[in-house]
């Protein structure tokens, strides 16, 4: 059979969950690795959790490229913390798995091998993980970030994947760590500038604008009252928040990007019985019923920080002057 690119991208894509944001069949989804026995191609396997697809990520899954094989990236749900330090898990820039593997097929990734984080999984030998995978399908290669550690206790490193590449025949690309304006990409990073509204130092390190996926949601039409009706998002609970504010975002709305603004915060002037972290969407040129309907809201720009104001009339007020700074 012939592997090629060309013969790759024309597979058919399976999901077993919703397909929301994908928009091609072009990408193969497995969750265990006996399911890669029906793989017919070596793969060039890119390694990681990969949380944010950020600008380093993407170099990673970009080094995943042998002649004549497929591009593979091997990820898991949940995050490892979630099981072995609870406590220490992150917020997540990607909480939605679909989304997550929609930025994966826009890499050209091929094959996508979600592995569930179970206990069994956390107690697997770095070396037992590896002879399972190549037990599983031929790997041509494993690319990594220089940082990241596998296996039963993070013992697996990037030096213990340069031995097993040797021994297990397949080759092994360790990638440096990407740096942007001197300072070094990552996730933890994206997360604490998400944390102080810094969106353009966020997008820059993505390569993409930060979005936030959520259901459209009845809340108490007060935003109709102040001119400015509003589309309420729920947000995930496992996902990662910018600084409380008001921001200028995009979203794609019956077939057309439609500017706005959104607040996310406690709404601080209203009063409410129980306070709920939400977001706000107000698009000046479009109106329609939007309940029911899953939106994605990318974040462009920071505006102001969420205030509590002295009166409704004066909350109006300041939403016609945010409006207009977009």
């Amino acid at each position: 059979m012939n592997c090629s690119r060309a013969c790759s991208r024309s597979n058919k894509y399976s999901p077993t969950a919703s397909n929301n944001f994908l928009s091609t069949a072009a990408m193969q989804i497995f969750h265990s690795f006996a399911e890669l026995r029906k793989v017919p191609c070596p793969v060039h396997w890119a390694m990681g959790f990969f949380d944010g697809v950020h600008e380093g990520h993407r170099r990673v899954i970009k080094s995943a490229s042998t002649p004549g094989a497929w591009r593979g990236v091997i990820t898991f749900m949940p995050h490892p913390l979630v099981l072995l330090r609870p406590s220490a898990a992150p917020a997540l820039l990607t909480p939605h798995p679909e989304y997550k593997a929609e930025l994966f097929r826009k890499l050209n990734v091929d094959i996508l091998l979600v592995l569930p984080f179970t206990a069994e999984l956390a107690a697997m030998s770095p070396r037992n993980f590896i002879d399972t995978l190549c037990a599983s399908c031929q790997v041509s290669g494993i690319s990594v970030g220089e940082n990241w550690h596998f296996g039963k206790g993070g013992s697996g490193d990037a030096d213990f994947l340069q031995a097993e590449a040797k021994r297990s025949g397949f080759t092994a690309c360790i990638n440096p760590m990407l740096t942007i304006d001197g300072d070094t990409v990552c996730s933890t990073r994206i997360r604490h500038l998400l944390s102080e509204g810094k969106i353009k130092e966020v997008n820059h390190l993505l390569g993409r604008a930060f979005n936030i996926i959520g259901t459209v949601e009845h809340g108490q039409h007060l935003a109709r009252q102040l001119g400015a009706p509003t589309a309420n998002i729920s947000l995930p609970p496992s996902a990662a928040l910018p600084r409380a504010g008001v921001y200028a975002i995009q979203s794609l709305i019956d077939g057309r990007t439609q500017r706005g603004i959104a607040n996310i915060g406690l709404r601080p002037t209203i009063n409410e019985h129980i306070k709920v972290t939400r977001l706000e969407a107000h698009f000046p040129n479009w109106s329609g019923d939007l309940y029911g309907q899953q939106l994605n809201i990318e974040l462009l720009r920071f505006i102001r920080p969420e205030i509590k104001f002295n009166s409704i009339d004066e909350l109006r007020s300041r939403i016609q002057q945010d409006i207009a700074k977009l």
